[in-house]
């Protein structure tokens, strides 16, 4: 019982902090913030949101390869993700705890590190990679 609850804060915490990672690349590195797009640059966004895809889920992947939320404790993983880039993007003094559209990002979140979770867990990990990017880049276009 004491080794699951730890693992499962474990993997909390690892998702929650793992979206350092992103404040780090694309805003004091690439300084995302202060991109302008001119109206026909379709592919260029596109490669934008493949771009935050890739290091988003490989920022998962690769804490999930380090056993931080493996199986079956990957959901928290992503959960504390979501969080932290919910927190990231929208501060809790602006919006409440959590705004109403961040919910299904967060479920996204959940949902694309159970996927690595469970190819991992099946010696298949790129595809698990691969599927989680395809489903993330997929969101970002609808959204």
């Amino acid at each position: 019982m004491k080794s699951r609850i730890f693992n499962s804060l474990i993997a909390f915490f690892g998702g929650l902090f793992g979206v350092s990672v992103l404040f780090i690349v694309f805003y004091l590195i690439f300084n995302v913030a202060r991109l302008e797009y001119p109206p026909l640059a379709f592919y260029g966004g596109l490669l934008l949101l493949l771009g935050y895809s890739i290091v988003e889920e490989g920022t998962k992947f690769l804490l999930i390869k380090r056993d931080i939320g493996q199986f079956p404790y990957g959901f928290l993983l992503g959960f504390g993700f979501g969080m932290g880039e919910t927190i990231l993007r929208y501060p809790f003094w602006e919006f409440g705890v959590v705004p109403e559209r961040r919910i299904f990002a967060i479920l996204l979140h959940i949902i694309t590190a159970s996927i690595i979770c469970y190819f991992v867990k099946k010696k298949r990990p790129v595809l698990g990679l691969l599927i989680a990017i395809l489903i993330h880049t997929g969101f970002n276009l609808l959204v």
